[in-house]
């Protein structure tokens, strides 16, 4: 192969497609009730998607545009909702985003039949240590409704971890005496990063394009 070429199929190499993009909407990966469980229903569903009536794909979808079409949670419960323990008034929950994430939006589908009343989010590394960001009281949805999500914004938290802590549960008028989640989301912060492993590729890369350009360089000077 010529070093032309040589130095084409190097930067062919380092394109990072595997970057996150800005403004991006994600899900966590997992959570874990630490409060108010096990309660009703699967944490799971307050993050993959069920209920949603207009999907999106986690990391790829615009956060912005997906938000603006006001995006409506289904009202059934079976599949779709978590409700904490009968009778509490509080519930913790710590997502978890799979790694490090900087992001600088929270949407919540506050659910329509118990939801929550107040909202204190907690940033984390190293799920030990958590450092409160922000606080915020959610708009009560109407009883037996489909409903849409409500964002809120903040300065730029880099972690693995979020902590959800709800109280003031539930809200009023309430059809159930718990905290009652239908899905959270998040919107990444900050230009697009490319993953470690694309870090790895672009590293090669340009090893490749410097060897090429350097072979031609000097098979330039014996002619």
């Amino acid at each position: 192969m010529t070093n032309w070429k040589l130095a084409l199929a190097a930067c062919a190499v380092v394109l990072p497609a595997s970057a996150v993009s800005a403004q991006a909407i994600f899900s966590p990966t997992a959570a874990v009730i630490t409060l108010g469980g096990p309660g009703f229903g699967s944490i799971n569903d307050t993050f993959n998607h069920n209920g949603l009536l207009t999907n999106f794909t986690s990391d790829v979808t615009n956060f912005n545009t997906y938000i603006a079409g006001n995006p409506k949670h289904s009202l059934v419960f079976a599949g779709n909702e978590w409700f904490s323990n009968d009778g509490s008034n509080a519930a913790t929950v710590i997502y978890d985003l799979g790694s490090s994430r900087s992001f600088d939006r929270f949407a919540l589908w506050n659910e329509d039949f118990a939801g929550v009343g107040s909202v204190q989010l907690s940033i984390s590394s190293d799920n030990v240590t958590f450092t409160p960001f922000t606080s915020f009281n959610p708009v009560d949805t109407p009883n037996n409704t489909d409903y849409g999500p409500q964002v809120f914004s903040f300065g730029t938290q880099t972690g693995r971890y979020v902590r959800f802590a709800a109280t003031n549960c539930p809200q009023q008028p309430a059809g159930f005496n718990s905290c009652a989640i239908g899905e959270v989301a998040f919107r990444a912060a900050g230009p697009a990063v490319p993953e470690p492993a694309t870090w790895a590729l672009m590293l090669a890369g340009f090893g490749l394009a410097g060897a090429a350009i350097r072979g031609r360089r000097a098979n330039a000077v014996l002619a």
